[in-house]
């Protein structure tokens, strides 16, 4: 771990000096040679890599190195977004501390410090995995650690393997299983261990810096994502009720369920600012959730990591917490604040107060242990969960039971040896392509199999359809409902072109717009082998999800139909994307549609001047997941030849066809 030195004045700086000299002196293990320094060719360490878990409700990148999420400031990659997909992360990053003494002295390794330096790179199995839907796997190691500064390594390295699942009922978790092996340390200078190095009383740490949540538009430091955090332990459920929004409620959480293997993060109230929600002309002082401007929550979830299972076993030692400005400078400091405290912090009862922390920038320090003896060759297993649960609707008490719901799943598939005895229903295969009626396109046709059918506790199927919000998440929509009960109304879906097949026409849109549709297959509630609710195939399951942008097909005879869409072009409209983001950088798309698929289109002002050139299948949208343009449109960013953006007024354009002439319109932008 680093260690943060300040000084004030000579005298400080010499007392210093002489500390840290005896510091150094205590921490080596032993004389320093003089050593070869090998190439990098003859280090095992291999290049920072990650893949990612996008299969089931809650998105992530798993790392070689320790981390769990993406902390980056920009171009932010999965990091605990919850519903996968919506570009909402719960989590900064979470990595790992392990600890423990060597001939007296404790020594601790810490992820976020670039204590540990990658053996493997990540490799995902979506296809051969036994245990679950996908898997990765991954090494890495603290013998070596160019990236640290004054580290001792303990000689350990870690075998990293992940767990995800499509299903529903577990996909709102991701299960993490460490196998941590001491292989003794590195003494002649080559960087592979050489040497055993035994460990007394080892402790296993998991520091979570959840900054609950941040929207696709929000910054990583932000009033809303990471200044106004609370995080605790389930070692009890009395804080519940020294929590405002939550006391009261009959919560049904029990004392079994308070075993103290849990940590957990949720979006508090900051008491500066209030909520973005507005009612009668007066924003909501109460912020927890981070309500919209339409009340709708933004952050609704809690996000966890439980302890599932140790070999051999490790029991709950400690829960602390930390924050921004007092995160432990060096070893021995976490060891006397935190791991060597046996104690669990309570957030809502400051240092025995009974007066709650105020809302912060904080870390959960959660620790195992210790384990008396880890000498070289042996090796600890512990097997944890990374979740987020969440009522979207309620938050609060409901979403903090969702949390506890879900690992009490995980916990049931780690104690079954990863045997589910429950299959989700198969995630219907979904075919969308244009309706198009007399060379004109009417809508789009939605075509999906009954696979879903075969599952016994199969009852129906959900039609969506959503638009992309300014902030990069999707407003969905139900589209239709087809239950399969006795007397239902809505069953069969309509037939499709083939047996076997359903298919449902929305003629409900806008050629140009971009939607998103998906069919869903749901269950009836399933109660055995344990509550489970009902299950269902994922929202943006690849297989079921699908993006179009309709325009109509291209013109073969005449340019008659050629149309700017829309005309006038308003710069406020819904058709923009009026906050652009790393992940979806444009913002002005004007559209020449009905064009030949040769067809040039140069833009001029009514002065003649030259402003621009657009081709047809040329699009503007950079972000989503499938290619959107058409060869019968020509789209335009509203950027000048001069990279400007185009000024309000009327401006002309000839539509140039090798094939099918020339034509000249007009159109108008107003900002």
């Amino acid at each position: 771990m680093k260690k943060q030195l300040y000084r004030k004045s000579g005298t400080v700086v010499l007392s210093l000096l002489l500390g840290m000299t005896m510091l150094f002196a205590a921490d080596r293990v032993r004389p320093q040679k003089e050593i070869r320094k090998p190439s990098a060719m003859d280090s095992p360490v291999v290049a920072n890599n990650w893949k990612f878990h996008k299969i089931g409700a809650l998105w992530n990148r798993v790392t070689n190195f320790s981390y769990m999420g993406d902390d980056a400031y920009e171009n932010r990659t999965p990091s605990c977004d919850y519903p996968g997909g919506s570009g909402n992360s719960y989590l900064y990053r979470g990595t790992l501390w392990l600890g423990g003494f060597v001939d007296g002295t404790f020594h601790l390794t810490t992820g976020e410090d670039k204590e540990f330096s990658p053996l493997d790179s990540v490799f995902l199995d979506t296809l051969n995995s036994t245990r679950a839907d996908q898997e990765t796997f991954t090494r890495y190691y603290d013998v070596y650690a160019p990236g640290a500064s004054a580290h001792v390594p303990l000689g350990l390295e870690v075998t990293e393997r992940t767990y995800a699942w499509s299903a529903s009922y577990a996909g709102d978790f991701i299960i993490y299983e460490y196998t941590i092996k001491n292989v003794g340390i590195d003494s002649d200078g080559d960087y592979f261990p050489d040497t055993p190095q035994d460990i007394r009383d080892f402790y296993f740490t998991v520091r979570l810096d959840g900054d609950v949540s941040k929207l696709p538009t929000w910054g990583a430091e932000d009033k809303y994502s990471n200044q106004d955090d609370w995080v605790m332990c389930n070692s009890q459920w009395d804080w519940l009720e020294r929590c405002p929004q939550m006391a009261g409620y009959d919560h049904g959480l029990t004392a079994e369920e308070a075993d103290s293997s849990m940590v957990f993060m949720f979006d508090y109230d900051n008491e500066y600012y209030p909520s973005e929600y507005v009612v009668d002309g007066v924003p909501v002082d109460d912020d927890m959730g981070n309500p919209g401007v339409d009340g709708k929550l933004q952050s609704p979830g809690f996000l966890g990591i439980k302890i599932l299972k140790t070999v051999p076993e490790m029991k709950p030692s400690s829960f602390h917490v930390c924050h921004i400005y007092n995160d432990p400078a060096t070893d021995q400091e976490a060891f006397d604040r935190m791991l060597g405290v046996h104690e669990f912090e309570d957030i809502t009862d400051y240092q025995g107060s009974g007066v709650p922390f105020p809302a912060h920038d904080y870390r959960g320090i959660y620790t195992i242990g210790p384990l008396a003896d880890f000498p070289t060759g042996d090796s600890v297993v512990v097997t944890l969960a990374l979740g987020v649960g969440s009522d979207p609707d309620s938050g609060r008490i409901y979403s903090m039971k969702k949390l506890v719901q879900i690992m009490n799943v995980a916990q049931f598939i780690v104690d079954n040896d990863y045997v589910l005895a429950v299959e989700a229903p198969t995630p219907p295969i979904l075919n969308i392509e244009q309706y198009t009626v007399d060379g004109v396109t009417e809508g789009v046709m939605l075509t999906w199999d009954n696979q879903a059918e075969t599952n016994s506790y199969f009852q129906y199927y959900k039609v969506s359809k959503g638009m992309k919000r300014a902030d990069g998440s999707i407003d969905w929509d139900t589209l239709a409902t087809y239950v399969d009960t006795v007397g239902s109304t809505s069953w069969p879906p309509p037939s499709g072109p083939t047996s076997g097949t359903y298919q449902l026409i929305d003629t409900d849109v806008i050629n140009g717009y971009v939607y998103h549709y998906s069919v869903q297959a749901y269950t009836k509630e399933i109660n055995d082998p344990i509550p489970l609710g009902q299950a269902w195939s994922q929202l943006t399951d690849p297989k079921s999800y699908k993006i179009i942008s309709p325009s109509n097909p291209t013109a073969t005879e005449t340019l008659d139909d050629v149309k700017v869409v829309p005309n006038p072009y308003i710069g406020s409209a819904k058709w923009n994307n009026p906050s652009p983001s790393d992940n979806f950088p444009w913002k002005h798309r004007l559209q020449f549609t009905n064009l030949p698929a040769d067809a040039t289109v140069k833009i001029f002002t009514l002065d003649g001047d030259y402003v621009a050139k657009v081709k047809s299948n040329q699009t503007v949208i950079i972000g989503e997941s499938v290619d959107l343009s058409s060869p019968s449109v020509a789209e335009w960013d509203l950027m000048t030849r001069n990279n400007q953006e185009a000024a309000p007024g009327i401006y002309m354009y000839v539509v140039d066809s090798p094939s099918l002439g020339q034509k000249v319109g007009k159109f108008v932008i107003v900002r």
